[in-house]
Formats: structure tokens, sequence, C-alpha cells
């Protein structure tokens, strides 16, 4: 039981030390992609749809994009400046 609170702790502080380390090099964690992605995922789902619906399976494999992840913007986005006239 020792050893599991311990592991517990120290998962918790290396977590900790890597966020502030992210942010002491101008990432930040991208808290809110899983939401923004979903709502894009449905959009391009209920296209493939109506393709498929209206062209048949010939007409999904051209029209339609399966893959819904967007790697560039996946967990961490970079810290932009509030002044942008420097």
């Amino acid at each position: 039981m020792f050893h599991l609170l311990k592991a517990i702790i120290w998962i918790t502080g290396a977590v900790v030390i890597a966020l502030f380390a992210l942010r002491y090099f101008g990432y930040e964690l991208n808290r809110s992609y899983w939401d923004e992605q979903r709502t894009e995922c449905v959009e391009m789902l209920n296209d493939c749809r109506d393709t498929l619906i209206k062209k048949g399976t010939d007409g999904a494999k051209e029209g339609c994009q399966w893959n819904c992840i967007d790697l560039k913007k996946l967990l961490l986005k970079t810290e932009e400046s509030g002044d942008a006239s420097e």
C-alpha cells in the first residue's frame, strides 16, 4: 500500500513539473481540444453521410475523410503573445 501511495505522489509531482516546464518553454495544454474536435468530426461525418446517401458507396470513397484528428493542434499549442504590433 505504501508503494502505491509513493508511486501516485511521484507521478503527480512529475506531471506538475512537466506542466511548469511546458509553460516555461512557451507551450500550454490544449484542454478544449476534444470539445472542438468533436463538433468538427460530427460535421464531417454528417457530410459524408449525405454523400453516401446521394452517391452510394463509390461516392463515399471519393468524398469522405475518416481522419478527424489534427495532430498539429492535438494537445499542445504555443502561447500567443498579446501584443501583435511588435
